[in-house]
């Protein structure tokens, strides 16, 4: 993953997807793997990696990468290591 990686990476990454094959037009129902289990693994990073609490009500309505990425806003990745 870069550094300063998007919403899509980090989703692909986490579902052990090819990036390329995840946009943020993606429909979170058409990728392999996602579930009630691996959202809420995505929601626990999301919140550790950008240091901020996650409205879930927005998180767990959200249809699409794009969606959820507009839930956790401008990215700015904080200073050191995650917790």
């Amino acid at each position: 993953m870069s550094p300063d990686p998007s919403i899509p990476d980090i989703v692909a990454d986490l579902l052990d997807l090819d990036p390329d094959q995840v946009t943020e037009d993606t429909a979170l129902t058409e990728l392999d793997g996602w579930d009630s289990v691996n959202a809420l693994r995505v929601l626990m990073y999301l919140e550790r990696r950008f240091a901020r609490q996650l409205d879930y009500e927005r998180f767990t309505t959200a249809t699409t990468v794009g969606e959820l990425a507009a839930v956790v806003g401008p990215v700015r990745v904080p200073e050191g290591p995650l917790r």
